[in-house]
């Protein structure tokens, strides 16, 4: 019981988050893609810069040349392309299929390691790989053998698959930053690079475009700003300080449960069982291949992975939580 406070903010957050793609897809109608990103995160790292100067933790943003170029690439990578895509792609694809395929971001992060950094899987850990690569294949073609074999995909779905990839690899560029730069500052820095790169972007290609404002997009915007943004970042990260990231990593399944309720419920959108199939397909896969050896040059370890990204470990934990309950069943 004395937890229960910390269980309480987690699955608040997880909800938060599966609203997001939903909420994006409505804002999507009002505002051009990078807009929507440079403001947002425009105002997310004003945010975070003040926070830090009233901590006095301004010596935290002396940083040197290569952490700060890490930071710029993480906030063209992970802020600019990623959320650009994000925003672009639910133009043309639902919230619910957005909010589904966004679960196969650790096994792309798994696959980005294994070319950046050197992870070395073993036959196991690439079966699980394979194993969540077919359940993103179910979401995208609604299980419909012609829509593989003609490629008819959904340039909407293809889109959400390559910005979860550019956000695998805001995690890998982050991962080198372990140990140089505390969270906030690193948050602040790299969320202000997004949007400047955002804003210039935009303004080349003139695409900072208000196509249309109501109160609606203006409820959307403040949705994606303070509650995804500020407030559930800040309340993900107490409660993982407090019950451990291996037990936290449990309600991370609940954003893309969350996201197809709340697209199938007040978007009016279709779930098929073919996306169920295709979710639950790729957490079974997260948590066979996070769990298989991997090898780092010439040494081998059981748990390099999670110790590297701790999402992976979040996602191992709700897959095979969520595999042995069926089995229970």
């Amino acid at each position: 019981m004395a937890q229960a406070k910390y269980y309480v903010m987690l699955i608040v957050v997880a909800m938060i988050w599966g609203a997001t793609p939903a909420c994006g897809k409505i804002l999507s109608t009002s505002l051009s893609p990078l807009l929507i990103t440079g403001v947002r995160f425009a105002c997310i790292s004003l945010v975070l810069f003040i926070w830090i100067f009233i901590s006095g933790q301004q010596r935290d943003l002396k940083m040197d040349k290569r952490t700060l170029g890490l930071m710029a690439a993480m906030g063209f990578v992970g802020i600019t392309i990623h959320n650009g895509l994000l925003f672009t792609g639910l133009h043309f694809t639902t919230a619910t299929n957005a909010a589904l395929i966004e679960s196969i971001g650790p096994t792309v992060t798994t696959v980005l390691a294994f070319i950046f950094i050197g992870e070395r899987l073993t036959k196991f850990g690439w079966l699980g790989i394979a194993v969540s690569c077919v359940g993103a294949l179910c979401i995208v073609t609604k299980g419909s053998l012609d829509v593989l074999l003609e490629l008819r995909f959904n340039v909407g779905d293809i889109l959400i698959v390559v910005c979860e990839a550019a956000w695998s690899y805001y995690i890998i560029l982050g991962w080198k930053t372990h140990g140089k730069v505390k969270s906030a500052p690193l948050n602040a820095v790299s969320g202000a690079f997004g949007a400047l790169f955002c804003f210039l972007a935009g303004a080349a290609t003139g695409t900072l475009e208000v196509y249309a404002w109501s109160h609606t997009a203006l409820y959307g915007f403040i949705y994606l700003t303070v509650c995804s943004g500020l407030i559930a970042f800040v309340g993900w990260n107490w409660a993982v300080t407090k019950v451990g990231a291996s037990k936290a990593g449990a309600f991370i399944y609940i954003v893309p449960l969350t996201g197809a309720l709340v697209g199938v419920l007040f978007l009016n959108e279709n779930l098929y069982a073919a996306q169920v199939a295709g979710a639950l397909l790729i957490a079974g896969g997260v948590c066979i291949t996070v769990r298989s050896k991997v090898t780092v040059g010439k040494q081998t370890e059981e748990t390099d992975l999670l110790k590297k990204f701790p999402e992976l470990k979040h996602d191992q934990s709700a897959g095979c939580a969520a595999e042995s309950a069926k089995y229970e069943k």
